[in-house]
């Protein structure tokens, strides 16, 4: 359905519950359009245009919020509905290419997740995570969130591309970025019986569940009925999450067998757009539940910053498998101010690495791995991409090298640019990149090629870790067979035991992608620290406020090291995990059948964390 008036904001109402689609399409490059064509021949485009957007709009029953000049924000009550209009709004333009005012060349961006409905509009982070999608789109794109690709996985034939980890203008943690085609992939995987037990199916808003199994564990001082809980999104990609404690749990059921106590999984969600206030909430629950002796989460670092002052003031065990800002755990970033109320008190440990680590790993490789003394560090201008090269550069003359420092503007020629460090008599031997694929990175790789410097290594961050050759306008697709010298980073939580991907494989029937992966492993081994320190209160007898203290004191006691499916893991004294990986990869021109492929070269432990 398609409001008449649109123009002038009013709000329709879509069918569907809380989690909606918000669409945002453009069309490419159409002021310069009509500087070169004239207002007469630039109308009748965008009159094909609209009728084009209106006419699928219509048959998959969206809004029309609101319409400006070229740019179009519509709203639908169905993920696959916004999907496959999005899918046919660009399949009609391409089919119009022959038309008099020619081509129709339009982006579009697609975010999900509940909001509040206003008199003036639809508020909340996934309109603007749309719309900031919409403007990194190209001509033919449709760019999704990871949110959107969980949610419509197996709701329509489409394959979605990856485009990395973006950062978007006003939105404080990097997302997934995919671009979608229509039909499934050649090879599409076919992905085993995923095995539902115990838990509840998730809905859209916060909902409870329960995973009992009868555990045997020490000599049977410790009594009682117990539960951690579990705070995740309510996406089909965190309910990997999910399997991974109920995993956990099972298996030490049958891996020990002297004596019992009754250990349960609570699982709350934080909505189909991950809600901080919602996270809240589920923390105040678990805390109110004397029962409950650790809590497992939440999905974002966002979330998690609600959750510590409240985890904190319980003194309930708090354990993430994913939260990576360095603010939660580290005194000089503002973590007293989360745990003001115990300051001392430490009960939020975290797995990963945090995001401050990654700076320093880059400068060691580069320094020590590459052997460069000497770096051309370059930033794409924008401010993610300026503030890596700044933190790299800060690292890397600290280890004794020197900088030349350069800044590539949106199309600026990199030729020039690298002609300007040998007219000024600077002698670099590495390049390192902050910024994003679409900054300039390949191009800048193209360059060294061309001006003689293909023995430079080209390094970067994990905003260039976007893909194979086979994925369309990823890093190594655009550089070609110059990306061969590339590296990058990408912290990680350390290696996952192989015997955990098959076990896992074998249940389930395939591990999720990353860094979902990553994330999965972190929880079944948050449930093993969290069994470990129940196992260390034996004695105590079966009082709640007695058997969570000593459940937390155990799972931060710096000098206990817990044996996991990541390896084993210890906690300082702010609760950051002593093992700080980080992994690199290299470009392999040879793979992805000879498109080029990023594989591992090494994982190094930078920590203890900094």
């Amino acid at each position: 359905m398609v409001n008449d008036d649109a123009s002038a904001g009013t709000i329709v109402r879509v069918r569907g519950g809380a989690t909606r689609g918000f669409m945002f399409a453009d069309l490419r490059g159409y002021t310069a359009y009509v500087e070169k064509h004239g207002p007469a021949v630039a109308a009748n485009l965008l009159d094909r245009y609209r009728a084009v957007v209106r006419t699928a709009v219509a048959e998959h029953d969206g809004a029309e919020i609101k319409t400006e000049g070229d740019s179009f924000y519509v709203v639908f009550g169905s993920i696959s509905e916004a999907l496959s209009c999005a899918l046919a709004v660009v399949d009609r333009s391409g089919a119009q290419e022959a038309g008099p005012d020619g081509p129709i060349a339009v982006g579009i961006g697609i975010h999900a997740g509940e909001t509040l409905e206003t008199r003036e509009g639809y508020v909340g982070q996934p309109v603007n995570v749309a719309a900031r999608l919409c403007a990194l789109a190209e001509a033919g794109d449709v760019l999704v969130s990871g949110t959107v690709r969980a949610l419509a996985l197996q709701m329509i034939e489409a394959t979605f591309e990856p485009r990395g980890r973006r950062r978007l203008k006003g939105i404080s943690e990097p997302i997934d970025v995919y671009a979608v085609r229509a039909g499934l992939p050649a090879a599409h995987p076919s992905r085993g019986p995923s095995r539902r037990v115990l838990l509840t199916a998730i809905a859209g808003t916060a909902v409870i569940a329960f995973a009992s199994v009868w555990l045997v564990r020490g000599t049977a001082p410790l009594t009682g009925q117990w539960k951690i809980g579990l705070t995740m999104p309510s996406l089909e990609a965190w309910q990997a999450l999910q399997h991974a404690a109920e995993l956990a749990v099972a298996d030490a059921q049958s891996d020990d067998a002297t004596t019992t106590y009754d250990l349960s999984i609570a699982i709350r969600t934080e909505g189909g757009d991950p809600d901080p206030q919602l996270g809240a909430s589920n923390a105040a629950s678990f805390v109110a539940d004397p029962f409950v002796v650790a809590m497992i989460g939440g999905g974002t670092s966002s979330i998690a910053e609600q959750q510590i002052p409240i985890t904190n003031a319980a003194g309930l065990l708090h354990c993430s498998p994913a939260n990576t800002d360095p603010g939660l755990t580290k005194p000089r970033d503002g973590a007293l101010d989360l745990r003001s109320k115990f300051p001392s008190r430490i009960n939020y440990i975290r797995l990963p690495a945090a995001d401050d680590i990654e700076a320093a790993a880059d400068a060691s490789f580069a320094y020590h791995d590459l052997h460069s003394s000497h770096a051309l560090v370059v930033d794409d201008t924008r401010p993610v991409g300026v503030g890596v090269a700044d933190s790299f550069q800060r690292e890397f003359e600290a280890l004794g090298g020197t900088v030349t420092r350069r800044a590539l503007n949106p199309g600026a020629d990199a030729v020039q640019l690298l002609d300007s460090v040998t007219a000024a008599g600077m002698a670099p031997t590495l390049v390192f990149f902050g910024g994003l694929t679409d900054g300039g990175a390949p191009q800048l790789r193209q360059a060294m090629i061309q001006v003689g410097h293909a023995d430079w290594p080209f390094v970067s961050w994990d905003g260039l870790w976007d893909g194979s050759g086979a994925t369309a306008n990823s890093f190594i697709a655009q550089a070609g067979a110059a990306a061969n010298g590339s590296y990058v980073s990408h912290p990680t939580v350390g290696t996952i035991r192989a015997e955990f991907e098959q076990h896992y494989r074998d249940v389930y029937g395939d591990v999720p992608i990353s860094p979902f992966y990553d994330y999965t492993a972190a929880t079944y081994a948050c449930v093993e620290i969290v069994i470990a320190s129940l196992d260390a209160a034996r004695g105590i007898g079966s009082d709640p406020t007695a058997v969570r203290e000593a459940v937390r004191a155990h799972a931060v006691d710096p000098t206990i090291s817990f044996d996991t499916v990541v390896g084993p893991v210890s906690f300082d004294a702010n609760g950051d995990s002593v093992h700080q990986v980080v992994t690199f990869y290299r470009v392999d021109t040879a793979a992805a059948d000879g498109l080029g492929d990023w594989v591992i070269l090494k994982e190094q432990d930078f920590g203890p964390a900094r």
